[in-house]
């Protein structure tokens, strides 16, 4: 005789108050089908059986009330919206239900199963280990996956089912093969409002449909109601209750399943790692862009057309990093030189995107310079086999982006944000090598560059204003000089809020000319000063390596030697060691400390980055060079 189902919640023996808010499904509740396809399809891939492609099938289908009793939780709810540990928002969704149960003698469940999996295993406990099965069914914060570099790793993905239907329930099956054959497992779940039963007994709010006994075990083997039944390795999760997102009816419904699975998981189903049929139209490597372009629009679908092709290219450059394991660079440049677009995906293992925000993975690439072309890239970070990566650490709960916070021990935090730095670095190096703008060995190529940069003082970005980090400044009025060194920079920072606006007859501090700034322009050794320091940004960086960003006008003439120099309050002059430089986007030779040589830029203004070996914040600085035409009168200042 089969056993008896029926639902069973658990007795409150000190009364606890278990509203209708719970943390697990609330963390699901915004875009919840988006997070219902991610978390689902993320916990197939961690089970992922062989070399074949896990196969997850979502679909819409029947289920008869009496299937999954129905009727007896239809009186549960009732004595739910009667509980004083109700709010208003339980109330109103649990009335909802209810009109479901009492008008309805079968339900439309979301129906979302996979294969070519391992299921998820019921085996006896070892050393105290709760089961894979367990651990979706009645784990909390446990997860227990596969291998160390599951994609779950907080436990919380099975509640986004319970984000999705007004009955807040699910039905679990599973079935593995052993040594003695398939292994088969069914249970329900519900969680509802901590609430008095109808013999006046404190019940919890999280019950279970199973086999009645005391502890709720689940229907085993040949007891499966045949409903749910499996028969082949895989998990099956019914959400009953399903009803569709507005405004889509079932054709509508396929189109936007489609495309969410595609937007997120596009690089697993490339590489042949899944495939995903949404009623009767599957989506595989060999269709995914066709499938794609046929339903997608705006902006986001045009975003993962790019990603669909970056993803079937060969990586540009790859390499290994400690803690993080083996990263792959894929790099896509725009056809159009006009194009403005800056994508960059980050995906880890089995393919899911975590994320298509730099700002949200801890790498820290920083701003994209306007001159690159525009490009679209991924970055594919595959763990260590039985390691855990810092990748994983990071990752939020939704697995939609990085911080390093959700790190708990403090040096592990440490290390993770060290090496997501670097990897940073190593992605923004290897990109500007394929999108940054690429120039012939000539003088005249800051002209084509000029063009292509931000012009900062008057009338620019910067003018007057008060931006945060930044100083706006004029230099001196001076003549150019024909003869000796030419005194590129003078300027000052200003503080957290910026500077101040020099007056035109003031001398820049530390400049040419300026009261505090060392030897001014005397004799045969004057510099000519540019026309106007238009801009200073200072950006700090690792460690005591720190950016110094300047704009400025033509110096007139070509300069060698260029040296960065720090000016103190005594006005003794400091030289700061320059480790890199950039003359708008293109790497500029650095050697013993100093730019080599700066061309002759005509008529253009531009932009000039370098790299020093220690901070340069609130102090006053400078860059000087030598003038090639004389430089046995260019009196070095360094």
């Amino acid at each position: 005789m089969p056993p008896k189902m029926t639902w069973q919640f658990p007795r409150n023996e000190f009364e606890e108050n278990e509203g209708f808010t719970d943390a697990g499904i609330s963390h699901f509740t915004d875009n919840r089908e988006v997070n219902l396809v991610r978390e689902s399809i993320q916990n197939s891939l961690d089970a992922r059986a062989g070399a074949d492609p896990v196969k997850v099938e979502c679909s819409l289908v029947d289920i008869p009330l009496t299937a999954f009793q129905g009727s007896e939780l239809r009186g549960i709810i009732d004595r739910v919206i009667q509980s004083p540990h109700n709010d208003d928002k339980g109330s109103r969704q649990f009335g909802r239900a209810k009109r479901l149960l009492d008008y309805n003698q079968q339900l439309s469940a979301l129906r979302i199963k996979d294969s070519n999996t391992t299921g998820a295993v019921d085996v006896p406990r070892d050393g105290g280990n709760i089961s894979q099965w367990e651990a979706l069914t009645k784990g909390s914060g446990s997860p227990v996956k596969r291998q160390a570099n599951a994609g779950g790793s907080f436990g919380l993905g099975k509640h986004s089912a319970f984000a999705v239907t007004d009955l807040r329930t699910v039905l679990y099956s599973t079935a593995w093969r052993d040594s003695s054959g398939l292994k088969r497992r069914f249970i329900g779940k519900a969680i509802l409002v901590s609430h008095i039963d109808g013999q006046g007994v404190p019940r919890r709010r999280t019950g279970y449909l199973s086999s009645g006994e005391s502890n709720a075990p689940p229907f085993k083997d040949g007891n499966v109601p045949y409903t749910f039944g499996l028969t082949e390795p895989g998990t099956a999760v019914y959400i009953p209750g399903y009803e569709l997102p507005p405004d889509q009816g079932r054709f509508g419904w396929q189109q936007q399943s489609i495309a969410t699975v595609i937007d997120n998981y596009f690089h697993a189903i490339v590489h042949g790692n899944l495939i995903v049929v949404v009623d009767d139209k599957e989506v595989n490597a060999d269709n995914i862009g066709e499938e794609y372009n046929a339903l997608a629009t705006g902006k986001r679908s045009a975003r993962t057309t790019n990603f669909i092709r970056v993803s079937k290219m060969t990586p540009v450059a790859t390499e290994h990093f400690a803690g993080i394991g083996n990263v792959a660079l894929r790099v896509l440049v725009d056809d159009n030189p006009k194009s403005k677009v800056r994508e960059i995906a980050l995906v880890r293992d089995s393919g899911m995107m975590i994320t298509a925000r730099p700002a949200d993975t801890e790498l820290r690439l920083g701003r994209i310079p306007q001159a690159w072309r525009g490009f679209t890239a991924i970055i594919e970070c595959i763990s260590e086999p039985g390691k855990s990566s810092y990748i994983r650490d990071s990752e939020s709960p939704k697995h939609d982006k990085l911080s390093v916070d959700f790190i708990e021990d403090s040096n592990r935090r440490r290390d993770a944000r060290s090496a997501l730095r670097e990897l940073g670095q190593w992605v923004q190096e290897r990109i500007r090598k394929e999108a940054g703008l690429q120039v012939p060995d000539s003088d005249d190529y800051v002209d084509e560059l000029a063009k292509y940069l931000p012009i900062y003082g008057e009338g620019g970005p910067l003018g007057d204003t008060d931006r945060p980090g930044h100083v706006s400044i004029s230099a001196p009025r001076q003549s150019r000089h024909t003869s000796g060194g030419a005194g590129l920079l003078a300027g000052e920072h200003g503080g957290r809020r910026g500077g101040r606006r020099r007056p035109r007859n003031e001398g820049g501090t530390g400049g040419p000319g300026g009261r505090s700034g060392g030897r001014g322009p005397t004799g045969s050794n004057r510099r000519p000063p540019i026309s106007r320091v238009s801009g200073i940004r200072i950006q700090p960086v690792r460690g005591e390596t720190h950016w110094v960003t300047a704009a400025f006008d033509d110096p007139g003439e070509a300069l060698t030697e260029v040296r960065l120099v720090a000016v103190g309050e005594d006005g003794s002059e400091h030289r700061l060691t320059i480790q890199q430089a950039k003359f708008g986007d293109t790497m500029v030779d650095v050697s013993d400390g100093a730019i080599r040589r700066l061309p002759n830029m005509g008529e253009a203004r531009y932009q000039l980055e370098i790299k020093a070996n220690e901070p340069v914040h609130g102090k006053t600085f400078r860059l000087v060079g030598r003038s090639p035409v004389n430089p046995q009168a260019s009196g070095d200042s360094g």
